[in-house]
């Protein structure tokens, strides 16, 4: 989801580790290597994931560093996928290996040869398949170390974090009000136990009117 226009939604995290003394010089170099590739570059691959600009889903190049927004970094999670239905996949395949029996003059077909077969239909159908393209955004606090990822989805959240740890060599530790009260407890130098100790407080019909 995008933070720029319209309501979003989103996760948060706290980074687990210290910026690197060069992270200006360093960053760049990490957010180009895993800047996103189209998938009409990645030959045979179904999905492709990697950064690109807040501002403009189709810019992987980074052709200047905008994305540092003191105190923050400011980048997009782009993530493309092509998808084959099994259906259209099993009936091309069929189709290949009816015609490749009917000119060999044989009536079966070794397993090897099957295989070859549906990777070859496979590769084919992804080059005309018109891949889905979503686009999550991601900010950086860098002084406070807070992140804020714009997606909900477990998966798609875990898929993340292990991307960002690629890139940054920086662990994403998701925060929740019970971690937030945690902290709170930390910085007000209080002891985080209490914590512990609270318990969510249901409130029946009658009581609330």
């Amino acid at each position: 989801m995008g933070f720029i226009h319209g309501v979003a939604t989103f996760s948060r995290y706290r980074v687990d580790g210290t910026l690197p003394g060069n992270y200006i010089e360093e960053f760049p170099k990490r957010i180009l290597r895993y800047g996103f590739r189209n998938l009409d570059d990645l030959a045979g691959e179904e999905r492709s994931v990697g950064w690109v600009r807040i501002l403009d889903m189709f810019d992987p190049a980074f052709k200047t560093m905008e994305y540092f927004k003191d105190p923050y970094l400011a980048l997009s999670w782009r993530v493309d996928t092509k998808k084959i239905p099994k259906e259209a996949l099993a009936q091309y395949c069929r189709k290949e290996e009816n015609e490749l029996k009917e000119r060999e003059g044989i009536e079966y077909l070794a397993k090897s040869r099957r295989e070859e077969i549906r990777e070859a239909v496979r590769s084919r159908l992804l080059k005309r398949a018109i891949p889905q393209s979503r686009v999550y955004d991601m900010v950086w606090n860098l002084q406070t170390n807070g992140v804020l990822f714009g997606a909900t989805s477990n998966q798609l959240c875990d898929e993340f974090a292990e991307f960002f740890r690629k890139t940054f060599e920086l662990f994403l530790i998701p925060v929740y009000p019970y971690t937030l009260a945690q902290r709170a407890f930390e910085l007000a130098e209080k002891d985080q136990a209490v914590a512990d100790e609270v318990r969510p407080l249901f409130f029946e019909e009658e009581a609330v009117r």
